[in-house]
């Protein structure tokens, strides 16, 4: 019989040798990978350690997790935290270490790179790669139509601001995880070979097809599996199938927009506890060869905008010209500023007994991020805010937004961006986020004692509805 396994490497040594079945340690993590953030990110608790633990802020780290017959790295990076903590009314000591990919030596090199006239793109990615130095995963057939650079390349300075200005350039992600950067683009044929995911192979409910009427996408659980990597490629087959609200107002759902067929990995959760029954891999899907559709979400096939007759022509035109440069559809923003404003669309709307201010409700934290104030944003014009809100996706969810949830869910809650409906973010009674919880828990309708995403999206599917009433 497969049993779960697990270990903890620090500073290149073993911290926790490996663990299989029940034993007397415990862990609980969360790995997220999305080349929409560059790096990785970890969330590993541990239960019980010696209150001197010898972990320190910028230590190594690697997390190797799977089955006894099937186990290896799932996160290679740094500790940027570690906290100790007691869940409420629990004995339980937990050393809660708060990881990112990288490391100290490579984390923002520095490049000079300087290509010739008729340079490709990637000759100029492998460049950069060599001077920071990391090794690479890019195919190049993936790039073969892409036009080479007239004026040639250059780049003096931080490396992964090269590396964002080219993915803009070129349309492509990138990511920097297990030691590694991977470069792919996510709707273009992979040369990798296929894993397959069905109900013999450890596939846990059902998939959930995502980014629009054709089948564009796809999310699905599986039993952890560390061979399945940011630049695999699933064969998935399934009987069933459900559908994200994210994409509820959408065109006719297509024949073929069933969960079969490969589909490029596009990001990823690993996500485990070993005392519970919780060992999983949550894949994000992208079917090669396809587009999102990002048009047919339009009201009307004239360019009507939903909302549009509650904004100016100028306001218009913004937002149209921000959906272009986010790659997304310009009525997911207006729905989104449509509800946060409470349909007013003013850049001074204030949420009571809050400082969320504007047309994304910013907090002052987030202002300041973005080199304002909230009191500042009030006394704006609602086109003058606009480039603050493009600021903000950009700096938060820059190529993950995939369909309308996605879009409000980088303003209510960002780690639920590109999450299945069933994704729980807030808890009443218990977990991190009790507070956000009690601050929303009007979109907790059914009293369930928790807020998942699907309650959350809701409301601009609702905005999404009621605006095309407005739509000019």
């Amino acid at each position: 019989m497969r049993s779960r396994a697990w270990s903890v490497d620090i500073n290149g040594e073993p911290y926790i040798s490996l663990q299989s079945g029940s034993t007397q340690f415990r862990i609980q993590f969360n790995v997220d990978v999305s080349p929409g953030s560059s790096v990785s990110y970890a969330d590993i608790r541990l239960y019980n350690l010696n209150k001197v633990s010898g972990i320190a802020n910028g230590s190594s780290i690697i997390l190797k997790a799977g089955y006894t017959d099937n186990i290896d790295a799932i996160f290679t990076g740094t500790i940027t935290n570690v906290l100790r903590e007691r869940e409420p009314g629990a004995p339980e000591i937990i050393t809660r270490l708060i990881c990112r990919s990288g490391s100290a030596a490579v984390d923002r090199g520095s490049a000079q790179v300087s290509l010739g006239p008729g340079a490709r793109v990637e000759e100029a990615i492998r460049a950069l790669a060599r001077e920071w130095p990391i090794p690479i995963d890019i195919d190049n057939a993936q790039f073969a139509d892409d036009q080479p650079m007239a004026r040639g390349y250059h780049a003096d300075g931080d490396i992964p601001a090269a590396m964002n200005a080219l993915a803009r350039d070129y349309k492509f992600d990138w990511l920097q995880h297990m030691g590694r950067m991977y470069v792919t683009k996510p709707g273009m044929q992979r040369n990798s070979t296929s894993i397959k995911i069905n109900q013999l192979t450890g596939m846990i409910g059902i998939p959930e097809i995502t980014r629009g009427p054709n089948g564009l996408g796809v999310f699905v659980s599986a039993q952890l599996n560390p061979s399945i990597m940011v630049s695999s490629v699933i064969d998935l087959k399934s009987e069933f199938a459900t559908y994200n609200t994210g994409n509820l107002y959408l065109s006719e759902v297509q024949p073929d927009a069933v969960p079969v067929g490969e589909y490029n990995v596009f990001s990823l959760r690993y996500s485990g506890d070993s005392h519970s029954d919780q060992w999983v891999v949550d894949i994000d899907g992208i079917r090669w060869g396809t587009k999102p559709d990002t048009t047919s979400a339009s009201t009307s096939a004239n360019g009507k905008l939903i909302w549009g007759a509650r904004v100016s022509e100028a306001f218009r035109a913004k937002v149209v010209s921000i959906a272009k440069n986010l790659s997304v559809d310009p009525n997911w923003l207006m729905a989104v500023m449509g509800f946060e404003t409470g349909y007013t669309f003013s850049p001074a709307a204030r949420n009571p007994g809050s400082s969320a201010t504007g047309l994304i409700q910013f907090l002052q934290s987030t202002a300041i991020g973005l080199g304002t104030t909230t009191s500042r944003l009030a006394r704006m014009t609602a086109v003058e805010q606009l480039d603050y809100v493009e600021g903000y996706y950009q700096s938060v969810a820059a190529g993950r937004i995939r369909n309308l949830g996605d879009a409000y869910l980088a303003v209510l809650f960002p780690p639920g961006v590109g999450r299945p409906d069933t994704y729980v973010m807030w808890q009443r009674d218990s977990g991190p986020y009790q507070r956000e919880y009690a601050a929303n828990s009007g979109l907790d309708r059914e009293k369930k004692g928790y807020i998942t995403r699907g309650d959350a999206v809701s409301v601009v599917n609702e905005s999404y509805r009621e605006g095309g009433k407005y739509a000019k």
